[in-house]
């Protein structure tokens, strides 16, 4: 599986010779919903205090572990929507194949993503130790955490780990919708691009605060 990261051309050459087989997507995408819960649950329990004053206790454990469930959805449903976002756009280039091989191409593609979540995991554990957030002002809040460096690291990581990721993505749709280079590179390069500038903005916004 890890060869996708090196040689993902080589890789999907290889699979598409095999049949669809998605235990190995659902291996990748559970460890990064794991990842992506454990990370929510730490910040939740740094920001319970301050956020959740005003909530029964006895209904918070309920708010936390649906907010949880949310974010552990999220990774799923971020699947199929890239997914089927990137056959949407190759069937406009006359991509050809079936939508069940390209979720299985594309779920390795979130391999460099679970690498990103691992470092905002442990980006994320040691801004909850040193960072103060006494405050029940939400806006305050997210300031204070958009401008810390500790999450700004994270997003840098995130775009450099995303570039990686659309990579094995390009290749991937090369081998499961047969497209051409140029229309793989639209295929996958236009929603990257767009969630780029919006990573790249919310890091412009981070850097700006005072």
């Amino acid at each position: 599986m890890l060869e996708v990261l090196t040689n993902p051309g080589g890789f999907f050459e290889k699979k598409l010779k095999e049949e669809i087989d998605l235990k190995p997507p659902y291996a990748i995408i559970s460890t990064l919903s794991l990842l992506t819960l454990i990370n929510a649950f730490i910040l939740m329990r740094k920001l319970m205090e301050s956020l959740f004053e005003d909530t029964p206790i006895t209904a918070q454990p309920s708010v936390i572990a649906l907010g949880l469930i949310v974010v552990m959805m999220s990774v799923t449903i971020g699947w199929f929507m890239t997914s089927g976002i990137f056959y949407t756009f190759s069937s406009l280039l006359a991509g050809q194949g079936d939508f069940k091989r390209v979720l299985e191409f594309v779920a390795y593609g979130f391999l460099p993503l679970t690498l990103s979540s691992v470092i905002t995991l442990a980006l994320t554990t040691y801004m909850c130790l040193f960072v103060d957030f006494s405050t029940s002002d939400p806006h305050a809040i997210e300031t204070a955490m958009l401008s810390n460096s500790y999450v700004i690291l994270s997003n840098v990581g995130s775009i450099i780990l995303s570039l990686w990721s659309a990579n094995i993505w390009v290749f991937a749709m090369i081998h499961s919708r047969s497209l051409t280079v140029k229309n793989a590179l639209i295929t996958v390069g236009v929603p990257i691009v767009i969630y780029l500038i919006y990573m790249l903005y919310m890091l412009y916004q981070a850097l700006s605060q005072p």
